[in-house]
């Protein structure tokens, strides 16, 4: 019974240590900024669906392919939530925007961004892994 919990507690470890972890993370920490102010309930479903998919994605530490599939859905799914904010702000008419208002609209762009580094750590993880393959 104790070596189980210490294994997990290790394998946890070695998850949080992962860069690419540290950039979902703070991806789903986007989302939810974005969706914690909004008063429309479908954006701030979709956002939760970006926190959703992303704090998932960290539990598949171990299969890095799912990973990067994952993160390319929610890039899609920032895309398409930013274009609803932005059609949402700019569909009317221009209007001067507040600290929290541009906040919201940069969000969705910064998951991408950190969705993009998280993706480029995996695939340095698949390159390592490939490599040490090779030398079996």
């Amino acid at each position: 019974m104790y070596c189980n919990s210490t294994k997990n507690s290790e394998i946890a470890a070695i998850m949080w240590q992962r860069i690419q972890t540290l950039y979902m993370a703070l991806g789903a920490v986007m989302f939810f900024l974005v969706g914690y102010g909004n008063a429309s309930n479908a954006q701030a479903l979709l956002s939760g669906l970006g926190v959703a998919l992303l704090l998932a994605n960290v539990t598949y530490y171990k299969h890095r392919k799912r990973q990067f599939m994952v993160n390319r859905v929610v890039v899609i799914v920032a895309f398409v939530l930013e274009g609803w904010l932005l059609y949402g702000t700019y569909g009317g008419e221009m209007e001067a925007l507040s600290n929290t208002a541009m906040l919201q609209l940069a969000a969705p762009l910064l998951a991408v961004i950190f969705s993009a580094l998280a993706n480029r750590a995996i695939q340095a993880d698949e390159k390592k892994v490939s490599a040490a393959d090779r030398l079996r």
